[in-house]
């Protein structure tokens, strides 16, 4: 067997395999609209006597951290067949596709695991939750008359990532939408209606993407820039309670706006999403704007036995990032190390997305290190909530 990228002429052959994995039915518009975005040259294939057996495609994303963007790798349609399963293929893709995603320069990875247990293995761990939510039309917020407008408008790129942009710079994990994102892979799949909220000066402040069917509204997407294009648009859901009986939507984990409703007690379930993975972590180190003081120095001692070039001891402070790498097998110290916090690739990649904090991992002795040290690099993790709205 050998590993190779994927050929124009076999993207047919791509798309039935992830048909049958993931049980798919695709129209031939739908065939047609993925042709047109699949790149072969994201995807790795095992090829065994001259057949595709596996493969596993790497999508160049961004995503806002901290504020900034990060060049991320998208790991999607990671398919075997059946007969060749159990035999590390996608262990062997896998390290392909992160030494690859290292070389781009893409220093994270997200993925959609089909096993949270699995992708734990090879160095991913969870970021990013999703809340279901139920509302129930007697559960309705009412909030005062809006001082803006609400307009149903037309599918538009530029009005809505314009919103979408300044709403995702809040959080952690979001994916930076390009424009053929939106067109190709957003938009077509937007049911029902679009409204928008603008405020008094004109200026659109916040958008709901939703479709209404058998007495249901379903929301799936709602975004807002204000407090005042919040409430309005959720005056706008609740003025539909004619026609409706219940409201359910998909909202981020920590979503804290249920508790602004006069019933909060709403049907909720809450379940792990996405998970991310640092591929390069001095570069990630680099980029990562921790808030520290002069003088202060944040120490990792990393183990990833997955991607070897990240194992390693890290100084940190606010002029640069030093890395010391064992350089013989079995050379390290067998004592504890007096200074820094040790961690696996998987606690350093949730801790610095802030989706578990320092002080929690230490507290169920996930990481080690001294408790002074734990509690600074909480102080110097900027305190950004996580979120993905997107699916892939």
């Amino acid at each position: 067997m050998n590993i190779r990228k994927l050929k124009q002429e076999e993207i047919d052959l791509s798309i039935s395999m992830s048909e049958f994995a993931f049980q798919l039915e695709l129209t031939e518009e739908q065939r047609k609209s993925r042709r047109k975005m699949m790149n072969p040259e994201d995807t790795f294939v095992v090829i065994d006597h001259e057949k595709i057996v596996s493969k596993l495609t790497v999508l160049p994303f961004k995503t806002f951290i901290q504020g900034k963007e990060f060049a991320m790798g998208g790991v999607s349609g990671v398919v075997t067949w059946p007969e060749y399963r159990r035999n590390g293929l996608v262990k062997q893709l896998l390290r392909k596709g992160l030494e690859e995603m290292k070389e781009k320069g893409q220093t994270i990875s997200f993925l959609f695991p089909f096993s949270i247990p699995f992708y734990r293995k090879y160095g991913w761990e969870l970021f990013a939750d999703k809340k279901l939510v139920t509302v129930k039309k007697a559960q309705l917020p009412r909030f005062q008359a809006n001082i803006g407008c609400i307009r149903r408008v037309d599918k538009n790129y530029k009005l809505l990532d314009d919103m979408y942009q300044r709403f995702a710079l809040k959080f952690n994990g979001m994916l930076v939408r390009d424009k053929s994102w939106w067109e190709e892979r957003l938009f077509p799949n937007m049911k029902g209606q679009l409204a928008v909220y603008y405020d008094e000066q004109g200026i659109a402040q916040g958008y709901l993407v939703y479709d209404v069917k058998n007495q249901t509204m379903k929301i799936q997407e709602l975004i807002f820039l204000t407090t005042e294009a919040w409430r309005s648009l959720w005056t706008f859901i609740s003025n539909h309670d004619s026609m409706v009986e219940t409201v359910q939507y998909t909202t981020f984990g920590n979503d804290p706006a249920l508790f602004f409703f006069q019933e909060p007690l709403v049907e909720q379930k809450v379940e792990p999403y996405f998970m991310a993975r640092i591929v390069d972590v001095r570069q990630f180190l680099s980029m990562y704007p921790f808030l520290l003081a002069e003088g202060e120095t944040l120490v990792f001692h990393v183990e990833d036995p997955f991607c070897e070039w990240n194992t390693g001891t890290y100084f940190v402070n606010n002029n640069e990032v030093k890395q010391f790498q064992q350089t013989k097998e079995g050379s390290s110290c067998t004592h504890p190390p007096k200074r820094g916090i040790t961690c696996t690739i998987q606690d350093l990649s949730t801790m610095l997305l802030n989706y578990q904090k320092p002080s929690t991992l230490y507290m169920f002795e996930q990481i080690s290190g001294n408790h002074e040290e734990v509690v600074l690099l909480e102080k110097a993790i900027p305190a950004k909530e996580t979120a993905f709205f997107d699916f892939f």
